[in-house]
């Protein structure tokens, strides 16, 4: 005999489902019991009855009683479908029943869209397994998934976490259900947490900013991964995207704030937004539902190396300590590879400057292509030698194995290697003027050809 209704199961719906419930009525998950959930139904069955609260509930279960306009009597009808689930739980743990969420217990009813998200019409029974009439959910899990837009985000569609970390799940269903506990007591309903965000992928950083700014957790220790799950299951368009967060780009987003630049990481983050005039921006409600190329990158798997570099005021914002956790930690670039590039860029920097070359510099800055930046290189060690500099730059190895393991991905040293350049050379850059033209990409190729 088992008295624990609920284990987490995996299943995004119910485990957040179980998780405002958990903080709803402040015990431990795996410490609810009948009549916690007996106690809640009458409280969460009130919030819900709210004209704004009815209208992102259109969104999550249509034609449910409770969004139904048919139905007269919503709130006893929701009440007691609810009660009904309460007492249909089986306590006795079975680890082969036929739930399709937690597998622990057996289902009583089969469920259509109307009672879980996106599990499709039981009118189309082509939509579901062996052509049956619904999805299997027990009633423990059934009943959870009823309190899943307590811990929702309102964001166009609505937003739902799910995390493999017991810590952010804890927090965010936490901040939500307070969120929610503070309406009923300004009697002020709004519905389902709103923070003004229309671009789920802006929101989602939000969110887990607000998460790490909140909660001083060592979250290199919890390594949390995070999925977004951004929906509607509204009759006439149901639709759903899943935006998920790797371990490394969350740990990366938790080491920021502790580190001296902060301030310089915002400063990267807010190259990425498309499309904002700056200087008619007056605050940030006015841009934070731009594109995003910081963000979409980070998501996507791609570099944004770019973004920390300011070309037009020669300038590496954040340090080489800052992004070079983003490259070991995002990008799992090689500690060896980091330091050769490293080392070459002081070099650089060192012959640029001592020999007064800017012209170097710039051809460094407007290389188009990976030939032309091999050739000035070359030319580099050649100035090198003939004045006296007889220690390499880079030896073969470094060079094949470090610099340029993969000549695709040239682009990659060459901004790693700039931004270097512009953080050692900064107050000697600003003392040769900026107003010197840039070197096309032709001229650099004449002046190629003439110094071979």
């Amino acid at each position: 005999m088992s008295e624990v209704i609920y284990k987490f199961t995996g299943n995004p719906f119910v485990d957040a489902g179980i998780w405002a419930l958990s903080q709803w009525i402040g015990k431990k998950p795996e410490e609810l019991n009948e009549d916690d959930l007996k106690g809640v139904i009458d409280d969460i069955t009130s919030v819900y009855l709210n004209k704004k609260w009815s209208k992102n509930l259109f969104s999550v279960f249509p034609n449910n009683p409770l969004t139904n306009p048919a139905v007269k009597d919503k709130k006893e009808r929701y009440s007691t479908f609810l009660i009904e689930l309460v007492e249909e739980i089986d306590l006795n743990e079975d680890t082969s029943g036929d739930c399709i969420s937690c597998g622990r217990r057996n289902k009583v009813k089969r469920w259509g869209k109307d009672k879980i998200p996106l599990t499709g019409s039981k009118k189309f029974v082509n939509y579901f397994s062996y052509g049956i009439d619904g999805a299997d959910y027990c009633p423990a899990c059934t009943f959870a998934v009823q309190f899943v837009p307590i811990g929702m985000y309102a964001c166009g569609n609505m937003l739902l976490l799910h995390s493999n970390s017991v810590k952010v799940m804890k927090y965010w269903s936490k901040k939500s259900v307070e969120n929610v506990k503070k309406q009923i007591l300004s009697r002020d309903f709004t519905g389902c947490f709103n923070e003004g965000y229309k671009n789920p992928v802006n929101a989602l950083f939000h969110v887990i900013q607000d998460i790490i700014l909140h909660y001083n957790e060592r979250w290199y220790l919890e390594k949390p991964s995070i999925d977004f799950y951004h929906f509607t299951n509204y009759n006439q368009g149901p639709d759903l995207n899943i935006y998920h967060v790797p371990t490394s780009v969350f740990t990366f987003l938790a080491y920021i704030p502790q580190h001296e630049k902060y301030a310089e990481w915002l400063k990267v983050v807010r190259r990425g937004y498309r499309y904002v005039n700056w200087e008619k921006i007056k605050e940030e409600e006015d841009y934070k539902n731009n594109p995003n190329l910081v963000y979409n990158n980070l998501l996507e798997g791609k570099s944004i190396i770019g973004f920390f570099i300011d070309r037009k005021n020669k300038e590496a914002i954040g340090g080489w300590d800052l992004i070079k956790n983003y490259l070991r930690e995002v990008r799992k670039m090689d500690e060896k590879r980091l330091n050769v590039i490293k080392t070459v860029a002081d070099e650089l920097a060192e012959y640029i400057e001592t020999a007064d070359d800017i012209k170097t510099l710039k051809k460094l800055e407007t290389a188009s292509n990976y030939k032309n930046y091999r050739n000035i290189l070359r030319i580099i060690i050649k100035k090198r030698i003939e004045n006296g500099i007889e220690d390499p730059l880079f030896t073969f190895d470094d060079y094949a194995n470090y610099l340029f393991p993969d000549s695709l991905k040239w682009r990659e040293t060459q901004d790693l290697i700039l931004f270097r350049i512009y953080e050692k050379l900064g107050s000697w850059i600003i003392k040769q003027g900026k107003e010197d033209e840039i070197l096309t990409s032709d001229e650099i190729k004449n002046e190629i050809q003439e110094e071979e």
